[in-house]
């Protein structure tokens, strides 16, 4: 879950700086889906932050980072480029899913309005930057496989996880606690292939990493957060699968956003 946020009100402690990569956050594609001849990097143009953090203050629930957190409270709005109706009312569905336990609310404005979070539908694969990352991109959340066709258990997956990148939350794996045992050569060889084809720093920077404790908000690791990428047996040295099917939103997803942004009963 939660390799969190990157802004919040400053914590008291000693307070450091560090560069913060403004770099979004890719999801895995399903087997049966080839994007070989259509799949290119959306780059956007951004001058990576200079961030103060702190390096004391508490550590509570997820995996966190402190500087793309949106302030408490906030009122975070969202707008459409493209998308049938259908798929758009999917989107608001499960992304007001986080709005009971988190302390912001997601309003969907007009096509043309003023917008914190850009969704678009026109490239292959999901994706979504960090947080307040989010505000200084044309197009900051990425949708292009979804239809009437798609199953309600993949909408409820990949939105919920996706909007969970839009509150700051990281991949759950990326937990300094997760102690995954890789067997990096076949991760490597999978995401390589179709239907990723990601780069070796694409699979570093999505499956691979693990955060340090600098600067990151954190709570117990679980593998039943839905930002956990299903680690599949032959991805492990042990032969053992991690965090399968996580279809929704945790317990622990539940207690850490409860802390990360407090003041929903």
């Amino acid at each position: 879950m939660k390799n969190n946020f990157l802004k919040s009100g400053l914590l008291l402690g000693l307070v450091v700086t560090m560069a913060v990569s403004c770099k979004k956050k890719e999801e895995t594609l399903p087997e049966n889906v080839d994007l070989k001849t259509e799949k290119q990097e959306h780059q956007e143009n951004f001058d990576c932050r200079i961030l103060g953090v702190s390096t004391s203050g508490p550590s509570t629930e997820g995996n966190g980072q402190t500087a793309v957190r949106w302030p408490n409270g906030s009122t975070v709005k969202v707008r459409f480029k493209g998308g049938s109706t259908f798929v758009r009312n999917k989107v608001k569905q499960y992304a007001k899913s986080w709005e009971p336990y988190a302390n912001i609310t997601f309003s969907f404005v007009a096509d043309n309005a003023a917008a914190d979070v850009k969704i678009g539908f026109d490239e292959p694969g999901y994706w979504s930057y960090l947080g307040t990352d989010s505000k200084s991109q044309t197009k900051s959340m990425n949708y292009g496989g979804f239809g009437t066709s798609t199953p309600e258990t993949e909408f409820r997956r990949v939105i919920t996880h996706e909007f969970g990148h839009a509150l700051g939350l990281d991949h759950e794996q990326a937990h300094p606690d997760s102690n995954i045992p890789w067997n990096t050569q076949a991760v490597y060889d999978y995401y390589m292939g179709a239907p990723n084809y990601w780069s070796k720093e694409d699979i570093d920077y999505n499956v691979l990493a693990v955060n340090t404790r600098t600067g990151l908000s954190y709570n117990t690791y679980d593998t039943k957060s839905i930002m956990h990428y299903p680690v599949q047996a032959r991805f492990t040295t042990n032969n053992k699968a991690i965090a399968p099917n996580n279809t929704t939103i945790s317990e622990g997803d539940i207690a850490y956003v409860r802390t990360y942004y407090p003041g929903r009963n």
